[in-house]
C-alpha cells in the first residue's frame, strides 16, 4: 500500500510544489532590486518636485511680502515729516521697495480718535489723535501654476 495516493499526500505535494515556486519567484523579486529603485526613483521624483517648488514660492512671496511691509514702513515715516503729502509719501514707499510697483498702488488713508479712542471725523473738537496708514499691493505670480496672489503691506504712525 505503498503507492496508494491519499487526500493528504496530494495536499503535501501541492504544498511542497507551491513553496518552491514561491520560493524562486521571491528569489527572483529579490535580484531585481534596481528595477524596484527606478520604481520608487520615479514616484518620489516629482513629489520630492511639487515640495520643493512649494518651499520656494513660499519663500520668494515672503520675501516680496517683507519687502512691502519695508516700504509702508519707509512711508510712514516720511508721513511723521509731512502727513499732508501724500504723493511724496507713495514716492518714498516706491524708493523703499525693490518691487515693481507704483504709486497706484500705494494707498494712504488718515483717521482720527477721541480720548476713549473712538474713531471720530478729523478736525473735529472731539478728535485729539491723528494717524496715517500707508497700505502698499503687489502681485506675486507663482512658478509653476501661473496664478496670481495679492500681497499686501500696511504700518501706521500717530501724526499728531
Amino acid at each position: 500500500m505503498a503507492n496508494k495516493i491519499t487526500p493528504s499526500t496530494i495536499a503535501t505535494r501541492r504544498r511542497l510544489v507551491h513553496e518552491m515556486w514561491m520560493g524562486r519567484r521571491v528569489s527572483v523579486f529579490a535580484r531585481s532590486t534596481r528595477a524596484a529603485a527606478a520604481v520608487e526613483f520615479a514616484i518620489l521624483v516629482p513629489v520630492i518636485a511639487a515640495l520643493l517648488t512649494g518651499i520656494a514660492n513660499y519663500g520668494l512671496a515672503m520675501f516680496d511680502k517683507m519687502e512691502l511691509i519695508g516700504a509702508a514702513r519707509a512711508g510712514v515715516q516720511y508721513a511723521l515729516l509731512d502727513a499732508s503729502d501724500t504723493t511724496a509719501i507713495a514716492n518714498a514707499v516706491v524708493d523703499a521697495a525693490n518691487l515693481s510697483i507704483t504709486t497706484s498702488d500705494v494707498t494712504t488713508t488718515e483717521f482720527c480718535e477721541d480720548d476713549a479712542g473712538d474713531s471720530e471725523t478729523c478736525g473735529d473738537a472731539d478728535a485729539t489723535r491723528t494717524y496715517m496708514t500707508v497700505s502698499v499691493s503687489d502681485d506675486f505670480t507663482l512658478l509653476i501654476l501661473g496664478t496670481t496672489i495679492t500681497l499686501t503691506g500696511s504700518a501706521t504712525v500717530r501724526t499728531e
